[in-house]
């Protein structure tokens, strides 16, 4: 599953969250610190188009800025992992 990292104000997290979540099976967003302002979005399979509409919109909107990823964040499939 693609991702990719945005950044975000804080009191814009649950707007974003339910603008993108609302397209179903576009994206599911995640905020591993929410106190960052950062986060990720897990872009279903071939719908790279459709979610980069939705951040270009939501860029005027909620102020999101793409960002590389972010420092520390852990792989989710490695994180997922049974140890």
């Amino acid at each position: 599953m693609p991702s990719r990292y945005f950044r975000v104000r804080l009191d814009q997290i649950a707007y974003v969250r339910a603008v993108v979540e609302g397209y179903d099976g576009v994206a599911v967003l995640r905020a591993p610190d929410p106190k960052r302002g950062e986060i990720e979005w897990l872009i279903g399979e071939g719908l790279d188009d459709e979610a980069r509409e939705i951040a270009r919109r939501l860029a005027g909107e909620a102020g999101l800025i793409e960002i590389p990823r972010p420092d520390g964040w852990e792989n989710l499939d490695q994180a997922n992992r049974i140890r």
